[in-house]
């Protein structure tokens, strides 16, 4: 397919800052592991979902040099070669933080077990936490209307409205498709060759991580339920609501919702059922 961009309305386009409160902005977030300097595993491949749950589901990620030796050594994942191994190792790290994780990263690895269903839209959120370029390809895909066709070069063009002279259309190209495929991996959207979208399926577990995220990010009250991290669970507010109720039968979520008024709070919850104190300390 002949890729011509269409920026002929940037404005449209989400810029990096939507992901974070105008308050708020990203000042203190890349301490907790979110990132905002393009780039990053999406260059050159996607959220490699199959090979993070491989390795999850194995391993303790508690143990660094267990889950080093395994990739690497006993080349758990299958790669044909030592340096692919190694590179595996190394692009699973820079998302999930298997080796090393930030609090953000941490939360995930450590809500993975409790939510087998909601496990590929929380691997989603992790990764758009690490990726703005794959959070710059967002907008074509959640503005989609169910079955509706979502194209690479729609995401090429979104990711082309913020970065208009950083990228080679051949790269723009590769990029586009692997964050189709991190789409695709996620559950929004479906289809060997045509995708099209489809509405995702989130947990309470991933409710509450998005919440946990769009808190992190400046985002509170009615405006979290409304924030571009919590819009990734494809859930009307009422919807979210309900999800975010169940988290907090868990013990992830503290809510209250009535009378006009949202109060929603997870970094406290989180921070001590998932003991990443972080959360709550920076």
């Amino acid at each position: 397919m002949r890729f011509t961009p269409d920026i002929s309305d940037p404005a449209a386009s989400p810029q990096a800052t939507e992901w974070f409160a105008a308050s708020a902005g990203n000042h203190g977030a890349e301490a907790l592991g979110f990132r905002s300097a393009p780039g990053g595993v999406h260059l050159s491949k996607t959220m490699m979902l199959a090979e993070l749950a491989t390795v999850l589901d194995r391993l303790p990620v508690s143990d660094a040099a267990e889950v080093e030796r395994a990739i690497v050594v006993d080349n758990l994942l299958g790669k044909p070669t030592g340096s692919a191994r190694r590179l595996a190792l190394a692009r699973l790290n820079t998302l999930y933080g298997i080796l090393t994780p930030r609090p953000v990263q941490l939360a995930a690895l450590r809500l993975w077990p409790r939510s087998v269903a909601g496990r590929p839209v929380l691997a989603l959120l992790c990764a758009l936490a690490r990726e703005p370029l794959l959070r710059q390809s967002a907008r074509p895909v959640l503005d989609a209307h169910p079955g509706a066709s979502v194209r690479w070069p729609d995401l090429a063009s979104a990711i082309l409205a913020e970065y208009p002279d950083r990228y080679s259309l051949k790269m723009l190209k590769s990029l586009a498709q692997n964050c189709v495929s991190s789409w695709t991996q996620s559950g929004h959207l479906q289809g060997r060759v045509n995708k099209r979208r489809r509405l995702a399926d989130p947990s309470p577990e991933a409710a509450a991580y998005a919440a946990l995220l769009g808190s992190l990010a400046g985002f509170g009250g009615p405006a979290l339920l409304r924030s571009p991290w919590m819009r990734l669970l494809d859930r009307s507010e009422a919807d979210l609501l309900s999800l975010l109720r169940r988290a907090e039968s868990a013990g992830l979520a503290r809510l209250r919702a009535g009378g006009g008024v949202v109060q929603i709070d997870v970094r406290r919850p989180m921070a001590q059922l998932l003991e990443v104190p972080d959360l709550v300390d920076r």
